[in-house]
């Protein structure tokens, strides 16, 4: 509902991991959940904003998302990949 995301998700009994494509232009919008996750961007580039601060991501670089933490994320000059690992999201 709030990302673009596409790929494929791993789901362990407590722990997600998902390799995602996001294409040009797109991302995912301000949102918040209980679960801290990790970023890491595989290809491509990403702003991420992570409560207040912001941060243009590229390959190799990773983004520690506390829990209830406002966040968002937006393609930067075409596409991009990432690696997402985070606590199961319920339902």
């Amino acid at each position: 509902q709030y990302s673009t995301a596409e790929g494929p998700t791993i789901k362990g009994v407590t722990i997600e991991v998902g390799r995602y494509r996001y294409a040009a232009g797109t991302g995912a919008k301000p949102h918040q959940h209980p679960q801290e996750q990790l970023i890491n961007v595989l290809a491509g580039k990403l702003r991420v904003r992570v409560g207040g601060e912001e941060r243009i991501l590229g390959p190799g670089d990773a983004v520690l998302i506390p829990p209830n933490t406002l966040h968002e994320a937006w393609t930067v000059g075409g596409e991009a990949e990432i690696l997402s690992c985070k606590n199961i999201v319920a339902g």
